[in-house]
């Protein structure tokens, strides 16, 4: 029986594994049957990104495929990592479609919980999690031996580097470094945190998880304005967006009206995020950022140049 040879030797892992500070970003997958809207995101972001998330119906919200989307990325010229959510799959749908990824030249597969139903359009759709995440990534490093869990041999083994997802944000803080270990022994590689505003909280989170030798990308989401702001600090789990924050982007474009206002507003947004990834970089552990645009995908560049990150290595 062959058997896989280890983690493959993706861009993502070159990158993260060589010191260098690392960028990846998220390209939303279209709410529809429009394959030409991943290419011409991918073709917006390629050059400002080492690798390109494709996100998993987030929030319960159906879209594309993301096994779909993650070959769309490639034939765009650009290195894909897929997201797969244990809300909607089985152990059964899970072994399927990582074999399909891999005969797609899918490489790079992060692991999620996923976001209950309620937050999303679905909210009476039934929940699966026949696996959680952790027992997900057990699964994909058993099926690298090449076996299914069955025990039966593969016809083809796949090879991923393989990923998962940290929130340095959620109490009590033990509890996350804990996950954090368990995700590492199940085969994870590198993690992606919840989007951070904190800085201070996440440099004592990565003191702490420091012995495990895990690769770190600190997550960030650019903030469109105070509405949005607002939302997800009463919304989305796990994120914590300063009060000060919120007042920048309420006072800023004082006196404007209409689309200058709204510039205005996401330019102090960004802004914001810069001055974020600045922080973020003086942090010992952390090998990189991950941009999530949530629909916003014309603003990686902008941040990308404004951090000074760019152009990326080749």
């Amino acid at each position: 029986m062959k058997h896989s040879q280890g983690f493959p030797e993706t861009a993502l892992k070159r990158m993260l594994e060589s010191g260098r500070f690392t960028v990846t970003g998220e390209v939303g997958p279209p709410h529809g049957a429009d394959h030409s809207l991943v290419l011409d995101r991918t073709n917006l972001v390629k050059d400002y990104c080492d690798a390109i998330n494709i996100t998993d119906n987030v929030r319960g919200i159906p879209t594309m495929s993301s096994m779909v989307c993650a070959r769309f990325v490639i034939q765009a010229g650009a290195e894909p990592v897929m997201q797969m959510s244990a809300r909607d799959r089985n152990r059964i749908l899970f072994e399927s479609e990582l074999y399909g990824a891999y005969a797609l030249g899918v490489r790079n597969v992060l692991f999620i919980t996923g976001d209950h139903t309620i937050l999303g359009s679905h909210p009476q759709a039934k929940m699966v999690y026949d696996l959680d995440s952790i027992q997900a990534l057990q699964l994909a490093s058993h099926l690298m031996t090449g076996q299914d869990l069955a025990g039966d041999e593969l016809e083809g083994v796949p090879a991923f580097y393989l990923g998962a997802t940290l929130n340095p944000n959620a109490d009590p803080m033990e509890l996350q470094v804990w996950r954090v270990e368990k995700k590492r022994d199940a085969g994870a590689q590198f993690f992606q945190t919840q989007a951070i505003y904190d800085t201070s909280r996440l440099e004592q989170f990565m003191e702490q998880i420091e012995p495990f030798g895990v690769k770190v990308l600190a997550g960030l989401i650019p903030l469109k304005g105070p509405k949005m702001a607002t939302f997800m600090n009463e919304r989305i789990p796990g994120i914590k967006i300063p009060k000060s924050f919120i007042e920048r982007l309420e006072q800023a474009g004082d006196g404007l009206k209409g689309d200058e206002k709204r510039e205005a507003v996401r330019s102090e947004g960004l802004k914001i995020a810069a001055e974020t990834i600045k922080k973020v970089r003086g942090i010992r552990g952390i090998s990189g950022i991950h941009i999530m645009a949530i629909g916003w995908e014309e603003s990686i560049p902008e941040l990308v140049r404004a951090a000074g990150l760019y152009p990326r290595p080749k």
